[in-house]
């Protein structure tokens, strides 16, 4: 695993200007950008080439999807997804699903997006220092608890680059939960 500090000069991605920034051992940076039909996903999936390209070691915590007629008719349990997808060892397998709170033998298609989305998370924080987190389409209490997830990670010395979309209008308790949070 790498251990490098993350840096980037600043950089314009459809007329928006990313200012330079650096990424420090233990710190997490977050991009607020607007949940708009015009800009949101859209820019979301720029930055996240634009950081690849820069660093073709920087993995994204993307949705597992799960629709492939494969997938159906032979669907992952999380043992199989931490273990084949990830090449985690059974230990640290039990480990995962355990802090989250799930259980080796669910069946990925069964899962709720916070719990895909934090075990996905989770089994990339394994194998790398970096990872890109976007929080499209997670609600308030999905955004706690990933969050609690990411600290800790940082805790162990991790370090991440943070995609974050807030849909304050939509959800009366958004802006509440994100005020005790930061």
């Amino acid at each position: 695993m790498k251990s490098d500090i993350f840096h980037s000069k600043q950089f314009d991605i459809k007329s928006i200007s990313i200012p330079k920034f650096e990424l420090k051992n233990g710190k997490l940076i977050r991009f607020y950008i607007p949940d708009t039909r015009i800009i949101g996903f859209d820019l979301t999936i720029e930055l996240i080439k634009y950081f690849q390209t820069k660093n073709k070691n920087l993995p994204w915590a993307k949705h597992y999807d799960s629709s492939s007629m494969w997938r159906r008719i032979y669907p992952l349990t999380v043992k199989s997804y931490l273990v084949r997808k990830h090449k985690i060892d059974n230990q640290v397998a039990e480990r995962i699903a355990a802090e989250i709170g799930i259980r080796l033998e669910d069946k990925l298609e069964h899962l709720n997006h916070i719990n895909r989305k934090s075990l996905v998370i989770k089994a990339l924080f394994e194998k790398n220092d970096f990872i890109l987190i976007d929080y499209y389409g997670v609600d308030a209490i999905g955004i706690k608890k990933i969050e609690h997830i990411v600290n800790s990670e940082i805790e162990k010395g991790k370090k991440q680059l943070l995609l974050m979309f807030y849909n304050i209008w939509r959800e009366k308790n958004h802006l509440k939960i994100l005020k005790e949070l930061y």
